[in-house]
């Protein structure tokens, strides 16, 4: 036997027997090793001693609890190995910061999940892109087999929780988990579904992991899992808002800075309950490779004038976009499609917090003579030089912008030209996805 799958029937065997009492050389029987060699290889492989690793995932177990139950603390330092509440109270102080009694009213959250050594990657990623996004890890999921159940809805708001709750009531997850089905885990994705009777439909296709044990119901289907790379990022659920941050934080600023691009594979959310409450989720964010960087170069534009929506404030992306999307719905022929025209958006960087922060969406056209477009207002973009970087849609583009702010500010030859707007052109065809394959052409003023 490897001594990866040694140490993970470890991590298994420690994950089933976690409010019990564990001593090492049963741990190393289940592994197969000495308990010699169980110290030096479950370090070498976690990176982390093997009696640490149980006491972080004690404290981490006892936080839950702390949080969403209304179990005492003395009940949880018993439950979790100590024989006195002061020693427990210690040593969760020590791990998460607080106190057990201060921790569980605070508003943040300590986490530390079972390692799965199968996911695990090797990579390389620069000193400053691991401090600034400590909370995103790259990991990869191995092709596997899954029950699935198609979930769908009149309403796309709260589908994913609805469609939680169904799957959990027919699972009766707290009891495939009070028999062991420690590795039950649970993930979803939203699902495209054909209109019905000219109402739009939403669909979120739930996956499950290792359910043979609660796996009663019919309405559930097997189908295989390609898996992958991915980048996850853990959130509190709190609101749609937070998650949709969430995801900005993975797409907009992460991966224009890594060494990946996005994969072909299916993006997934897992959801962590408690007692049937989702209390937090995992978002994945399919990866591959990224065998060419994105050069970032100096371009000379002609004169172009666009046509636009622009609002001000904390809701300003979502009511231009609406605007704009309001105004080509309503249009009745195609006509303002006449030669050159693309979709650009920009935005006030790095001026989010002010009350003047504005977003604007619009129409490019490449002829400056082109007649107006009713309802929406017009300007030129002004001919000059401009840094320009060609990329895949990342999202809000924060990370592009960032790297793009960054080469100007270490080029002495250029400076950033204050008077003519940045803005980024998006490039479509026909038949293509959207998602994974458009285009979108950033561009800098620089003087």
């Amino acid at each position: 036997m490897s001594y990866v799958k040694s140490v993970q029937r470890a991590i298994d065997y420690i994950e089933e027997h976690l409010e019990e009492e564990l001593d090492l050389s049963s741990i190393a029987d289940e592994a197969h090793i000495s308990v010699a060699q169980l110290y030096r290889v479950f370090y070498a492989l976690t990176g982390h001693p093997v009696k640490d690793y149980i006491r972080k995932r004690r404290i981490s177990t006892a936080a839950n609890h702390l949080r969403n139950s209304k179990r005492t603390v003395e009940e949880l330092a018993w439950n979790s190995g100590y024989e006195s509440y002061h020693a427990f109270a210690r040593m969760f102080k020590k791990i998460v910061g607080l106190t057990p009694a201060i921790y569980r009213n605070a508003e943040m959250y300590y986490s530390f999940e079972p390692i799965r050594l199968y996911e695990r990657i090797t990579y390389n990623e620069d000193k400053e892109q691991s401090e600034l996004f400590p909370d995103v890890k790259v990991i990869r999921f191995m092709p596997d087999k899954m029950y699935a159940y198609l979930h769908s809805s009149k309403q796309e708001e709260g589908m994913e929780n609805e469609a939680f709750r169904i799957v959990s009531e027919r699972l009766d997850v707290n009891k495939a988990a009070r028999h062991g089905s420690t590795k039950l885990r649970i993930f979803g994705y939203n699902v495209d579904l054909p209109d019905e009777y000219g109402e739009p439909r939403y669909g979120y296709r739930v996956l499950i992991t290792d359910g043979d044990e609660c796996m009663s119901d019919d309405s559930f289907t097997r189908e295989p899992f390609v898996g992958g790379l991915y980048a996850v990022r853990k959130i509190n659920t709190l609101s749609p808002k937070i998650v949709q941050e969430g995801w900005n934080r993975l797409l907009s600023e992460w991966l224009p800075n890594s060494t990946f691009e996005i994969g072909t594979h299916q993006y997934v959310e897992e959801f962590i309950a408690y007692n049937d409450k989702i209390t937090r989720m995992h978002l994945y964010l399919p990866l591959q490779r990224r065998y060419q960087s994105e050069i970032i170069e100096v371009v000379v534009m002609k004169e172009v004038k666009v046509f636009f929506c622009r609002e001000y404030g904390a809701g300003a992306q979502a009511l231009a976009e609406r605007r704009l999307i309001d105004w080509y719905d309503g249009r009745s022929d195609e006509t303002w499609r006449v030669g050159q025209s693309n979709y650009y958006m920009s935005f006030d960087y790095g001026n989010k917090d002010s009350d003047e922060y504005w977003w604007e969406n619009g129409i490019l056209k490449s002829d400056p003579e082109s007649p107006g477009l009713e309802e929406l207002e017009e300007k030129h973009f002004r001919s000059g030089s401009y840094a320009c970087c060609v990329s895949k849609t990342y999202g809000l583009l924060t990370g592009v912008l960032d790297k793009m702010h960054r080469w100007v500010a270490s080029n002495e030859d250029y400076r950033l030209d204050e008077e003519r707007q940045w803005f980024a052109e998006y490039h479509t065809f026909e038949g293509m996805n959207i998602e994974r394959d458009s285009i979108v052409k950033v561009y800098i003023p620089i003087i």
